[in-house]
């Protein structure tokens, strides 16, 4: 019996030690991936390549950035990334991160027409991330009746605008940046805006 009892200890023990090092695995994962998603959602990380120079410049000048009055910064991925799910998230920063690596170090971003996108503005930011830090504008707005009159068409979905269609937030004067970085707006700019 007692050959049996510490067959049963030692197999105790093993299922205890496995049990515990996959638990601090799995904490210490995460922590890594944790810190890495963080380390890769802010302005001095976006701001690193060079086509991103005069976004970071503006966001840095903007309320929602660097000229916070309130102590409060958002992170690129506040904005350009989906905040309704962590699924959806995950999925998208891998994708965007994927693509943005490949064209600024791969293809080249030289021919990336940065006015132009800015007509399609809504395509990158996304309202998920607005309502995450604005979460009290649907009651707010119908306590003041100028706020309710603006957003009851975007609360009971009876329009397509998104939160960046009528609001210009995120990236301060970001033409005189683009200028200042790239040049004057061109024709070819200016017709494949419309």
């Amino acid at each position: 019996m007692t050959q049996r009892n510490s067959k049963i200890k030692k197999g105790l023990l093993a299922v205890v030690v496995i049990g515990a090092l996959l638990g601090l695995f799995s904490v210490f994962s995460w922590m890594g991936t944790d810190y890495a998603l963080h380390a890769t959602s802010d302005q001095t990380f976006c701001g690193g390549c060079h086509s991103m120079k005069p976004m970071q410049a503006s966001f840095l000048n903007d309320k929602h950035g660097g000229a916070s009055t309130k102590g409060v910064q958002a992170l690129c991925s506040d904005c350009h990334l989906p905040q309704d799910n962590y699924v959806s998230y995950l999925y998208v920063k891998a994708k965007s991160g994927a693509w943005d690596v490949w064209k600024e170090f791969v293809l080249g971003a030289d021919d990336v027409d940065w006015y132009a996108k800015r007509e399609r503005a809504n395509e990158f930011v996304y309202d998920s991330g607005c309502l995450k830090c604005h979460n009290n504008l649907r009651t707010g707005s119908e306590r003041s009746n100028k706020q309710f009159v603006a957003h009851k068409p975007y609360f009971m979905g009876t329009t397509e605008k998104t939160c960046i269609d009528c609001h210009s937030v995120g990236h301060k004067d970001l033409e005189q940046e683009l200028k200042r970085h790239f040049g004057p707006v061109t024709t070819t700019s200016v017709s494949s805006v419309k």
